[in-house]
């Protein structure tokens, strides 16, 4: 470990705005930052300081930074540095800018940055998951080229080169015309003196562009543009060009154009309009963004701008809101760049929002229109969700009620909901958080555990008293979420539980419980997750640390978890575990071998996609899992859905569709990402987050739904083809969800449809044209867990096999139903089904032939009944 002036380190820190004031303001702004380096672990103390600095000089509150704090170090050899940096305040730069800081020197001194650095894998994990460090020890110039990372192309020659007078089609006689700009341009780049550190923009090549968001199908005819300055040269090309997405951000286009046009310039005049017509349209055949794109440098052609900010008086939050800017710039090649002493990286240059509108049109013709009963899902009114929320009969009459994050318990009564949470026994200030259902002591009523994403509060163990309410038994049950004294965070002694699931570990047939435990935001360290293992009496042991499972000693494994998901992934009978992480950390999972947990991540390809960078490895922001078979192989293959920035593209993992390869290892067939799109079908979107499988048209292949947190990013819905791709089809869907989290699916209201919650509703599934069904109820009742969680349910029909698990909890804290339903395509008869139930050292089998388009309860005994409620 180098310390002294040869240790250096790289932090990747999330900017806020900085606004332009007014064109003309040349005022500066100046930070003090510092910061500190330990080869161990460093914990932050935030507490008040008195600003050495003059009156004059104040911290920029735009970048978001904390006031000014104090490190706390463990005996270590501290590295740090202050300085003044100056910024530019009228360069706008859009939330989460990540600059690199280099920092040399021995002190202690004060910081604006909130930060830990925790040792993991040879590598450092830092304050926001989308941070990387970096060892100086390997960082050289000719370590940091521009060809090493980001695309190997861009918008194409800036107005030179190109042949002029290439989009010369015509428009039909009916268009649409769309524009975000007020007809009043002011003024363009050439003509400002605005700076990113030593760049000017004037100089830079550099792309301006205008987002469109389509909201139906539509052919892009073609688009048209004012320029406000035009090069000297007579000859030139003035090129633009249609580019597709890149990650739904409102900003980040792909840089390789769709369709490109050029004018000739002695054909245009400045403050004119120019169009672009196609010879050949664009069809954009599932409505989403497009970008319009001019590439500039030096001289060169300049587009008009209006002087209209979205809103009359704003100043740093602009664009803040998904959609309230519509111009941006991108600077293709700002890739790896120094600004003083700080290191910039971004895949595809420097994106920026920019606050006024750019003078550019859309022509589009619409080709087709949905309405709303021609839509597959209904939103239900007047039910209100939130972010987590899980499916369970918790009153035994038949159909699912809904448990969702606050708690609130809302009870089904064949698909009208009704808020019992008062009358359960859960209202009040006792409890908070989410919760799964789990029959814990096998009495035939289902339970909650209720987790809590807290610091300062506890989880709490709820017992059914089989008429309609539960009785807090956390206590008597030996449950403690206490952390020790130099783990705590902001004041709060509790572990931070975002997600956890029921699962028999032994195979003794009583439920145990594993809690996914986050970080602490403030401080940047993260917990070890939680095993707790029932006694089979009511109470339960801790055996985190034991039987495999890490140590408090053991930091390497104390990683960011965001959900855990139980099920029988190698087929051996017993129940194995994966533990989905956030901020680049490596998924765990941990293979059951009978006595003891093996955690084989990287042997069995559920780590994620390491990418070495720099001498460290990098992985994803995994948020929620989901599991079925996605190919019909009769194996349980995974979808795990990544946030994934787009300027750090190539080193985070993308959302994942792993398939098995039968022995319990895995490969994810989306591919290299050499487009923003994956060879399964599933696209890029930055911030993809709970995925959710389910036969949603009954054709016997799983389809998925992903949502997507952050403000305007919508929910993506996907029809599975049945070999693991998947096609988008989100339009149709009507899960018109946007900034969404959580999802569950379960057949509400027993038609043979399955419905879906998300945190922005209840969708209710109308699509017409259905296939046969067949929904299966597992009951434990010679050795098994009563509710059957953990098992996987086999059904032959003919020469296809359906696999579904019954699970304790999956994704992020959510829970599908307990009684899982299996579309059956043109099937009309079902030969036989089996069940391994957890532990079991075979299947029951209960032979055929079965009806289809019922609920079939099958007992662990060998017995089989038949309805929507069981006789017990």
């Amino acid at each position: 470990m180098k310390t002294g002036l040869q240790a250096r380190l790289f932090f990747v820190l999330g900017l806020n705005c900085i606004d332009f004031k007014s064109l003309s303001d040349r005022s500066y702004s100046w930070a003090y930052l510092s910061h500190l380096r330990c080869p161990r672990v460093m914990s932050y103390a935030h507490q008040s300081q008195t600003n050495r600095l003059s009156s004059s000089i104040r911290p920029i509150r735009s970048f978001g930074l904390p006031s000014w704090g104090a490190f706390e170090l463990m005996p270590c050899h501290a590295v740090s540095t202050s300085r003044l940096m100056p910024i530019k305040r009228r360069v706008f730069m859009r939330r989460f800018l990540f600059l690199v800081f280099v920092l040399a020197g021995c002190s202690q001194t004060q910081s604006e940055y909130k930060g830990t650095l925790l040792v993991i894998d040879g590598g450092y994990a830092s304050l926001d998951g989308n941070m990387f460090s970096v060892d100086a020890g390997g960082l050289t110039d000719a370590a940091i080229r521009i060809d090493d990372l980001g695309p190997r192309t861009d918008s194409g020659e800036a107005d030179s080169g190109v042949q002029c007078q290439t989009a010369m089609g015509a428009l039909p006689d009916l268009y649409e015309t769309l524009a975000h700009h007020d007809d009043d341009p002011i003024s363009h780049v050439q003509a400002q003196d605005w700076a990113i550190g030593d760049t000017l923009v004037a100089e830079a090549r550099l792309n301006e562009s205008v987002v469109f968001e389509l909201d139906r199908p539509a052919r892009i005819l073609g688009y048209a543009v004012q320029f406000g300055r035009l090069p000297d040269d007579a000859s030139a090309s003035l090129k633009v060009s249609l580019h597709r997405d890149f990650g739904y951000n409102g900003f980040d286009f792909w840089p390789d154009p769709v369709a490109s046009g050029s004018q000739c310039r002695a054909d245009v005049q400045p403050g004119e309009w120019v169009d672009y017509i196609l010879e050949t349209p664009v069809s954009v055949g599932h409505p989403g963004l497009v970008h319009i794109v001019h590439q500039r440098s030096g001289d060169g052609a300049a587009l008009l701008f209006d002087g209209s900010p979205p809103t009359p008086d704003c100043v740093d939050d602009c664009c803040n809101a998904f959609g309230a800017c519509h111009s941006a710039w991108n600077f293709p090649e700002l890739n790896n760049f120094r600004i003083g002493e700080q290191l910039n990286y971004a895949y595809n240059g420097l994106s920026l929002t920019f606050r006024y509108d750019y003078l550019v049109r859309l022509y589009v013709e619409y080709t087709d229109d949905i309405d709303l009963d021609q839509q597959y899902f209904r939103r239900i009114d007047d039910v209100d969700t939130s972010n987590r929320m899980a499916w369970g009969d918790y009153d035994n009459d038949g159909d699912d009620d809904l448990l969702v994050n606050g708690p609130r318990l809302l009870q089904n009564n064949s698909g009208d909901f009704v808020d019992v949470t008062e009358s359960a026994g859960l209202a009040g200030d006792t409890f908070f958080g989410s919760g799964i259902f789990g029959d814990y002591d096998n009495d035939g009523c289902l339970d909650i555990f209720l987790f809590d994403e807290n610091y300062q509060r506890s989880d709490h163990l709820l017992r059914s008293d089989c008429n309609g309410g539960f009785v807090d038994v956390t206590e008597a049950a030996g449950f403690n979420d206490i952390v020790a004294a130099d783990m705590s965070c902001d004041g709060g002694d509790r572990a931070p539980t975002p997600a956890a699931t029921w699962i028999d570990f032994d195979g003794d047939g009583f439920l145990d419980l594993y809690l996914a435990n986050f970080i602490c935001w403030s401080s940047g360290h993260t917990y070890l997750d939680q095993v707790w293992r029932s006694r089979g009496d009511g109470t339960f042991e801790e055996w985190t640390g034991q039987f495999g499972f890490p140590t408090v000693d053991d930091r390497r494994e104390a990683l960011a978890s965001r959900g855990a998901l139980g099920a029988d992934f190698d087929g051996d009978g017993d129940v194995d575990l994966l533990a989905n992480t956030y901020r680049l950390h490596r998924n765990l999972y941990y293979r059951n071998d009978g006595s003891t947990f093996t955690e084989v991540g990287e042997e069995n390809g559920l780590s994620g996609q390491p990418t070495r960078w720099q001498g460290w490895i990098y992985y994803g922001h995994s948020i929620g899992t989901a599991v079925g078979d996605l190919d019909g192989d009769a194996d349980l293959d995974l979808v795990i859905a990544n946030l994934a920035h787009p300027r750090f593209y190539d080193f985070s993992d993308k959302t994942q569709v792993l398939l098995n390869d039968g022995d319990g290892t895995f490969r994810d067939i989306q591919g290299d990402w050499s487009t923003p799109d994956g060879q399964a079908g599933i696209r890029f979107q930055e911030t993809h987050s709970i995925p959710t499988l389910g036969d949603f048209d009954n054709d016997g292949v799983l389809d998925l739904v992903i949502s997507a947190i952050y403000d305007g990013r919508p929910t993506d819905f996907y029809w599975g083809q049945g070999d693991g791709t998947f096609e988008l089809d989100a339009w149709r869907s009507g899960v018109n969800v946007r900034n969404g989290w959580g999802q569950a699916a379960s057949d509400i209201d027993g038609d043979g449809r399955l419905d879906l919650a998300t945190s922005g509703g209840i969708y209710q599934n109308q699509k017409a044209t259905q296939g046969h069904w067949l929904q299966v109820r597992v009951v434990g009742n010679q050795g098994a867990n009563r509710a059957g969680i953990g098992s996987t349910v086999r059904v032959d029909a003919g020469d296809e096999t359906y696999l579904r698990v019954i699970s304790g909890g999956n994704g992020q804290g959510c829970q599908d139903s307990l009684s899982p339903h299996i579309g059956l395509g043109s099937k009309d008869m079902i030969e036989r089904i089996s069940v391994r139930f957890p532990g079991s050292d075979a299947a029951v089998v209960y032979e055929g032939p079965f009806a289809v388009d019922q609920r079939v309860w099958l007992y662990q005994d060998g017995r089989t009944q038949f309805g929507w409620q069981a006789d017990w």
